[in-house]
């Protein structure tokens, strides 16, 4: 058996755990910059408002219900989805991390640990819930697929209290008559609607198709879907992540920028953070891509976007290394005369950083750097991020998205932790 634990409405549910007064009230979080909707309590749900729905479409529905608004805390959720992940890992040995708020867990073998696999599921619900005061449902099943149809029902069966487990065929056969195709995990909207104009309207109609119809419109993907449905196992549980491909770091600014050291103070700022996530991983970067563009939904202005990949001549991690490319990159690129609303960075050809071949011309890298770099993040470990910064990367950052309704980050910040009193 499968098992598939989800957090419940996640980053509204971080944000109840520090603030119980929040617990039955209309809630939402914002997107970057405060832009759309990206979680719903409960009682949002209700009220029609949906995913992705702009803020200011709901500006009516705020005033007159009270509808507490904010603004993604991602170094919050983060270190909250970290706490609830090694909950689990007390539990199960094989844990997948699926997403920030998803975890995979195989329960082969686990019989003779727990009998009863629905009472292992509350108890581990319960724990999250005693220690992190952050709600999940969990979905047990024979396969993947399964389980998170069996999450599906956990979630909104209210008899279920957050757990559900189809171990029968008729328990399957019946959970899949119920399911609408839009529901299964892998079809999106364009599928869903091809299903019904084919006349597959629920997730056992589509389980019964032929095979060869399947893999016609929907790939090998579809197939496997189609016989984990059926029960076959064709996704097992990973537990080791596969290796980054690419890393993207491209946040829209808070106000548009149009001149060219602004975009160079951001840009740097990008490159640092994604030589963060190289070096954790100890990965380098043969190739880099950098782009800018304007904002489209203003007609009235001047559009312009544009960009430039190229090969690095030496795979590297190192900020001041990537950061002389991405400039002369963004150098050439650049047109005055714009409000630029976004200019990002894609590092790909990823390779591990111990195996770099120098080039002929460009020859090896500076020394001086490789020893550089881990003493700066050895004082910004201690210190806090960016308090050991290259100059390039400036300070006033007035680019920044806007997080007007920012929380507190209760578990990272000195300054941000609850202090009982007597």
């Amino acid at each position: 058996m499968i098992a598939l634990a989800d957090c419940n409405n996640f980053y509204v549910s971080c944000e109840r755990s520090f603030n119980p007064s929040l617990n039955g009230q209309p809630v939402v979080v914002l997107s970057n910059n405060d832009g759309s909707i990206v979680a719903r309590s409960n009682e949002v749900k209700k009220l029609n408002v949906g995913m992705g729905q702009p803020f200011f479409e709901i500006e009516r529905l705020r005033q007159e219900h009270g509808i507490h608004v904010f603004s993604s805390n991602y170094v919050l959720y983060g270190s909250m989805s970290a706490r609830v992940m090694a909950i689990f890992g007390r539990f199960v040995e094989d844990v997948e991390v699926y997403s920030i708020d998803e975890a995979f867990f195989d329960l082969n073998g686990y019989e003779s640990i727990y009998p009863d696999l629905t009472t292992f599921a509350h108890n581990l619900r319960s724990t999250v819930m005693q220690w992190t005061r952050i709600p999940i449902s969990i979905g047990i099943a024979p396969t993947k697929t399964l389980a998170k149809v069996a999450n599906w029902y956990a979630k909104r069966q209210p008899d279920a209290s957050g757990v559900c487990m189809l171990s029968t065929p008729e328990q399957i056969r019946q959970a899949l008559e119920q399911l609408s195709v839009d529901e299964l995990w892998g079809i999106g909207r364009r599928y869903a609607s091809f299903l019904k104009q084919n006349g597959i309207k629920t997730a056992l109609e589509f389980s019964q198709c032929h095979d060869v119809w399947v893999q016609k419109h929907f790939t090998i993907n579809g197939l496997r879907l189609v016989y984990e449905l059926r029960g076959e196992v064709c996704r097992t549980v990973e537990t080791q992540p596969s290796a980054r491909k690419s890393v993207c770091v491209a946040p829209s600014f808070g106000e548009l920028v149009g001149d060219r050291p602004t975009l160079y103070e951001a840009l740097t700022n990008y490159v640092a953070r994604a030589s963060e996530k190289l070096r954790k991983q100890r990965l380098a970067a043969g190739a880099m891509t950098v782009f800018l563009h304007t904002n489209r939904f203003r007609a009235a202005v001047g559009q312009y976007s544009n960009s430039r990949s190229f090969t690095l001549p030496v795979p590297t991690n190192l900020i001041p290394e990537l950061s002389h490319y991405a400039i002369k990159a963004l150098d050439s690129i650049y047109k005055s005369g714009y409000a630029y609303q976004k200019v990002g960075l894609i590092l790909s050809a990823l390779q591990p950083d111990t195996h770099q071949t120098p080039d002929v011309f460009e020859g090896e890298l500076d020394p001086r750097l490789l020893k550089l770099l881990p003493t700066v993040e050895r004082l910004n470990s201690k210190l806090g991020r960016d308090k050991v910064r290259f100059a390039a990367q400036g300070f006033n950052h007035l680019w920044k998205m806007k997080q007007r309704w920012l929380s507190p980050c209760y578990t990272t910040h000195w300054k941000d932790i609850i202090i009982t009193k007597n």
